[in-house]
């Protein structure tokens, strides 16, 4: 029976060939008892950085200091590391002890060049039993030492369905505020993955219920049994904002968006004389505290920029614009993020209480459809002219020119058919005249 795909052979062979002892271990034996095809493979053994590097022509030296190089094989990478010595009171195999070190009993078995499954912390059983479980029970000295594992616990759990042990759940509640500790880049990765998979609203749910949340987007505590007061609403903030996660696309900026759509409205909640829960301008808001939160979290400009449009522009409604508002809208959100905010507003819809109606959102699409097919203008480089032609006009390079470029495209909004270079070029002039008065 075949086990390994060829550059994974390849590397086996040559260091059994050297005497070296060589397993696949980790993520990639856990998917292959699971039945799917791993996406990586990372392999352990006895061989040395340097002896790996002289076997091998090929090798990247991204962790040689803790025994980890990259093998290439035909532009493919494979992880090799030498066994990582790990304390037990017991005398055991390097290998034992190197599973030991990892995070969970799922992750923490070995197959050896002939497949056979080396499997001391009972991984097989916590995979068919659907549970994850700290290493030899390890919990605590396993999260002190890494405590981003929490969140991969709850990662694992959500993307496979699972449990989690008793004792490794208690020991995540116990040192939560650990997470503190780690590089935000690496929190907000795995809360990326959290949040693109299948299961996300459990996933966000666990991590609030755990305390882990408190740590990646506090601001969403104050959503958590919110009672929106309002006959449109029948979930709490919190509940609401999961419904809205699980109706949209599983595409990281419209499921950010998703559950950041509402978090501004605790701070614009106000009530009417007879007792019904208002929050005026809470996308506004929530799109300034969005930008705050995916900023702190270190995401990308494009991202944070797109993520807060969807959120700015969740509560758009077509009977409230006219045409000239519509091309604003499309400029302001993105024709490439306008299935997010379709998306967005229906799931929003869907995750308020019946009945549920479309018809607003449908009409706003099939205007935007209308003005999208006729590629009518719609930002300054859409427009007849440009700063050069200021320029020439006496217009000086500053302020002045970009805001009347902007005026321009006010014009050309409302009236497309305004948009020749030789009226705008008039309209400039006389609005040049105008401040010189």
């Amino acid at each position: 029976m075949k086990y390994w795909p060829e550059h994974v052979q390849f590397i086996i062979n040559k260091l059994s060939e050297h005497g070296h002892e060589v397993f696949a271990v980790g993520g990639c034996v856990r998917d292959m008892i699971l039945g799917s095809s791993p996406l990586d493979y990372d392999l352990v053994g006895s061989a040395t950085p340097a002896q790996i590097s002289a076997i091998f022509n090929r090798t990247l030296s991204v962790g040689a200091r803790h025994g980890t190089v990259i093998v290439l094989v035909d532009d493919r990478q494979v992880e090799l590391s030498t066994y990582r010595y790990v304390e037990l009171d017991a005398e055991v195999s390097a290998l034992e002890r190197d599973l030991a070190g990892r995070d969970f009993t799922i992750n923490a078995m070995a197959l050896d060049v002939d497949g056979n499954l080396y499997d001391p912390w009972d991984g097989q059983d916590d995979l068919k039993a659907g549970l994850i479980r700290a290493t030899c029970d390890r919990a605590e000295e396993l999260f002190a030492a890494d405590p981003l594992r929490m969140m991969r616990a709850i990662r694992f759990s959500v993307i496979y369905n699972f449990e989690i042990a008793a004792s490794t759940y208690a020991a995540i509640l116990k040192m939560n505020q650990l997470l503190a500790e780690v590089a935000t880049e690496r929190i907000r990765d795995e809360f990326n993955m959290i949040l693109v998979s299948e299961r996300a609203a459990q996933g966000i749910k666990k991590l609030q219920a755990s305390g882990l949340m408190a740590y990646i987007i506090p601001e969403l505590e104050a959503l958590v049994g919110f009672d929106q007061r309002n006959s449109r609403h029948n979930k709490d903030l919190f509940e609401h904002s999961l419904a809205v996660l699980e109706g949209v696309p599983a595409q990281i900026d419209v499921r950010l968006a998703a559950l950041l759509h509402d978090i501004g409205k605790p701070a614009c909640f106000t009530l009417d004389e007879n007792g019904v829960g208002h929050f005026y301008n809470h996308h506004l808001v929530g799109m300034k505290i969005t930008g705050t939160i995916l900023e702190r979290l270190k995401y990308d400009g494009q991202t944070v920029k797109n993520v807060s449009q969807l959120v700015g522009s969740h509560m758009t409604r077509y009977a409230k614009l006219r045409s000239s508002s519509l091309k604003q809208l499309i400029k302001l959100v993105g024709e490439n993020n306008l299935n997010n905010m379709y998306a967005l507003q229906k799931a929003d819809i869907l995750g308020s209480a019946p009945p549920f109606d479309f018809s607003e959102l449908d009409k706003m699409k099939q205007e935007i459809d209308i003005i999208l097919a006729a590629r009518q203008p719609l930002t300054i480089k859409d427009l007849a002219i440009n700063g050069d032609d200021l320029v020439a006009i006496g217009y000086t390079p500053g302020k002045l020119l970009g805001a009347t470029l902007q005026r321009l495209l006010y014009a050309v909004l409302e009236n497309p058919e305004q948009n020749q270079s030789e009226l705008l070029l008039q309209m400039a002039h006389s609005w040049r005249n105008e401040t010189d008065q």
